[in-house]
């Protein structure tokens, strides 16, 4: 017989709720200490769902970082099908759980798991654990899943691994979780600057140009525009794109950063630039966010204001002057504040990326500043003094500024926005951010175009064929890859190509950029729209997609 709770006695409701308390406290530990296991963990249930394999019932956080998705969403509902990239991927977790049955408990193999950001599917180990309660009844199964590392299968099985061979595996393993962690960071937050960049886009280029709130309106344009340039980079080396190195004039990027940097403290910075001034060879928008949080730093260091100085200047390296840099013509960069200066003991240890002196610090600034540089043939050295305040000298390998600017990649990148295109057609934003996904409807409907929208790719399918089975089908469909829940921006693609070979998507995502639009053109996509995007940028791609189809 079942008691309703009104007729539980008082001290009985009380104990319940205490066993309840302790259960979620100790199932939010169980969680915390799974999202610290370095490999993916997933439990799986004892039976499968139909033709598509068991569900997920729980994964972990480094699970959800080798599939590329948000840890906070995990893979819970997906089916282990469909992570495995195709049937014989599938078919081998399959007979896996098969075995760990039969062998009472334990199976391994090797096959690909599926990624959602784009990036190439990895071969994992997955370890299959078959989970029995004391009458050998199988609850469930547990998965343990590893990168392989990237060596020959013959090596693999005729050398026996040294401690520092795994070490060293070890290591690349952290490496390559980390660039998937920062990938997925970048992405999250390409999501947050979307609407933002969208809205102020369009809000700068209605605003009236002799206006004192046009140019506050720029300033703050200019850092969205540096923050998407950030975040667009760590893409970039997550899928590990050389560098991208040409001369270029860094004295209006220096000038423009300082304003940046400096806008809203306390403190002056004075800059000093040497005249004629030779032309780095450098990718000017990480030697931008390197000058950016020197001086921020400097700016810190200096709580009750001041003077900082930003000097850049030729200089010449001989042969054997230096005992880093090659010889050769640079540029030197000084960045010196009056601030409070470092300790003597505490100068060695700055581009550790353990160590800092901030209470909220991580210690990740100036080693990625380091690093940067390093990248550039470069070196970044720095001296203090207590109290007196401290320098940073940054040196660059430079050329001579050519005599007349032809290529117009060595520009500087003009900070106005994008201006709009107004046309007529039809468009289906899919797009789980609500936020961007409303923004972009205003501004596509306001040039022209009638607008639909959805937030999941289920949805996305039935409104096109919809449409298309109405007459008015839709001239551009924009595809978010990342959809929460069910398909995916790549399945929902399919879909829609499978029905309708002729519809033209646009890829629109914070994971992707233009150096993997020939990978999305492969798989029938006719543009590729990388997020934060503009206003401007928006309907222009909708109008190149427009103009495209009537040329065909």
């Amino acid at each position: 017989m079942t008691l309703a709770p009104d007729t539980l006695r008082p001290e009985t409701l009380a104990e319940l709720e205490a066993s309840l308390d302790q259960m979620k406290t100790a199932n939010y530990f169980l969680r915390v200490a799974l999202d610290q296991v370095p490999e993916g963990v997933l439990i799986v249930e004892a039976q499968p769902v139909q033709q598509n394999g068991p569900q997920v019932l729980f994964s972990n956080a480094a699970a959800a970082v080798l599939v590329g998705v948000e840890p906070d969403k995990g893979l819970r509902g997906m089916n282990l099908s469909d992570l495995a990239v195709g049937e014989g991927d599938a078919e081998t977790l399959s007979r896996s759980l098969q075995l760990a049955v039969e062998n009472g408990g334990v199976h391994e193999c090797e096959c690909r798991i599926q990624n959602f950001y784009g990036q190439e599917p990895q071969r994992c180990r997955w370890r299959v654990r078959a989970v029995f309660n004391s009458l050998r009844k199988l609850l469930n199964y547990t998965l343990l899943v590893s990168p392989v590392p990237a060596v020959s299968a013959a090596s693999v099985k005729t050398t026996p691994l040294k401690g520092e061979d795994l070490d060293t595996t070890s290591d690349q393993l952290k490496k390559d979780n980390l660039a998937a962690l920062a990938q997925g960071i970048a992405h999250d937050v390409n999501n947050l600057l979307g609407p933002v960049t969208v809205r102020l886009s369009d809000l700068i280029q209605k605003t009236d140009e002799q206006s004192p709130m046009q140019g506050e309106l720029q300033l703050i344009f200019s850092g969205l525009k540096r923050a998407r340039q950030f975040t667009s980079q760590v893409v970039t080396a997550c899928k590990a794109r050389p560098q991208d190195k040409r001369p270029v004039d860094l004295a209006p990027i220096i000038k423009d950063t300082v304003k940046f940097a400096s806008a809203g403290a306390n403190v002056q910075v004075n800059i000093r630039l040497a005249e004629p001034l030779r032309w780095a060879v450098a990718d000017a928008t990480k030697i931008s966010q390197v000058l950016q949080n020197l001086i921020l730093n400097g700016i810190q260091a200096m709580p009750q204001g001041g003077h900082m100085d930003v000097e850049v200047e030729n200089t010449d390296i001989c042969l054997g002057q230096d005992a880093v840099l090659k010889p050769g013509s640079y540029l030197r960069i000084a960045v010196r504040d009056r601030g409070c200066g470092i300790a003597p003991e505490n100068l060695s240890r700055l581009f550790r990326e353990s160590f800092t002196t901030k209470a909220d610090g991580n210690g990740i600034g100036l080693t990625t500043c380091r690093r940067f540089i390093k990248e550039h043939d470069g070196d970044v050295r720095v001296s203090s003094r207590l109290n007196m305040g401290t320098e940073f000298v940054v040196l660059l390998p430079a050329v001579q500024a050519p005599a007349q600017v032809g290529d117009e990649a060595s520009k500087p990148v003009s900070n106005a926005p994008v201006p709009l295109m107004n046309g007529q057609g039809r468009v289906l934003i899919v797009d789980d951010e609500d936020d961007l996904r409303k923004v972009a409807h205003m501004i596509l409907k306001r040039c022209g175009y009638e607008v639909a929208e959805t937030d999941n790719g289920q949805d996305a399918v039935k409104i096109y064929q919809s449409l298309a089975r109405s007459g008015c089908t839709p001239d551009v469909v924009l595809m978010d890859l990342t959809l929460r829940g069910g398909m995916n921006g790549g399945e929902t693609a399919a879909e829609i190509l499978r029905f309708d070979p002729d519809a033209r998507l646009v890829v629109t995502s914070g994971s992707v950029n233009e150096d993997v639009q020939m990978t999305f053109l492969e798989k029938g996509f006719v543009g590729v729209l990388p997020k934060p995007y503009e206003a401007g940028e928006l309907t222009q791609m909708v109008h190149r997609v427009m103009t495209m189809m009537q040329r065909s």
